[in-house]
């Protein structure tokens, strides 16, 4: 099992549903507490000994330029200029000529509590998916499968295999599987440009082992509308720290 020290934020989503709450700031610069969602992942990755950071960005990229420059200078930007035409697929996919071992994939739009990157960084697995238990957050994906790997990742549920959980947005992949990802990706360029990375980790699933790493408990959220914005202030937050966050 290879030594872990790169990450990959997916940051270029638009957010579209959230605008009322975010005005002109991208998701990731949604601020809960006293950080912003995107500080919150940076602390937790730079106190595992995450070294190598690398974001993408697309809506309001600058933003994120002006806002982690100073405090995290050894960030690499890549800029997803297609972001209101392609998915998250796409910007996973641009960073291929900077990924030489393997890491861990997250999503900008987190709130999530310590233990998750310890437990993905410590997994015997090289490709694992980190997923909960039931959140009844709304909008969930779930993630189906037995036997510890995955067989399919999708909103709607499926009588073919059980569901083993929601997942979080949190992965380490390995490299192998990464160049399988983008040679998917390049293959199907033409259908697949809005895909989102998930859909096709979930199609690649068939035929190689990736496994779901289980935290039945987790205290998490993604935050994609209002009411996630409003179960992170008054549920998710509090579990975490222990206090109402100063909103």
């Amino acid at each position: 099992m290879n030594q872990v020290n790169t990450a990959v934020i997916l940051a270029a989503g638009m957010g579209t549903r959230l605008r009322e709450v975010l005005e002109n700031k991208p998701k990731g610069l949604l601020e809960i507490g006293e950080k912003t969602l995107i500080l919150e992942s940076l602390h937790r990755l730079t106190n595992e000994g995450i070294s190598d950071i690398i974001i993408v960005t697309g809506y309001a990229g600058e933003k994120y330029r002006a806002a982690l420059t100073s405090i995290h200078p050894g960030i690499r930007f890549v800029a997803n200029k297609e972001f209101e035409t392609t998915g998250s697929m796409h910007s996973l996919y641009l960073v291929r000529n900077l990924i030489s071992k393997d890491f861990l994939l997250l999503e900008s739009d987190l709130l999530y509590e310590d233990r998750s990157v310890p437990a993905l960084l410590t997994c015997r697995y090289d490709t694992a998916i980190l997923i909960s238990g039931k959140t009844g957050s709304g909008d969930e994906v779930y993630v189906c499968g037995n036997e510890g790997l995955v067989k399919r990742i999708n909103k709607e549920l499926t009588d073919q295999f059980p569901c083993q959980g929601e997942l979080v947005g949190i992965s380490k992949i390995s490299t192998a599987f990464y160049k399988k990802l983008c040679g998917f990706y390049e293959e199907n360029l033409e259908q697949q440009r809005l895909a989102h990375y998930e859909e096709c980790i979930s199609h690649l699933s068939s035929a190689n082992e990736v496994h779901y790493l289980k935290i039945p408990d987790l205290v998490w959220t993604e935050i994609d509308n209002p009411d996630h914005f409003n179960r992170a202030l008054n549920e998710i937050y509090p579990k975490i720290y222990g206090r109402v966050p100063t909103k």
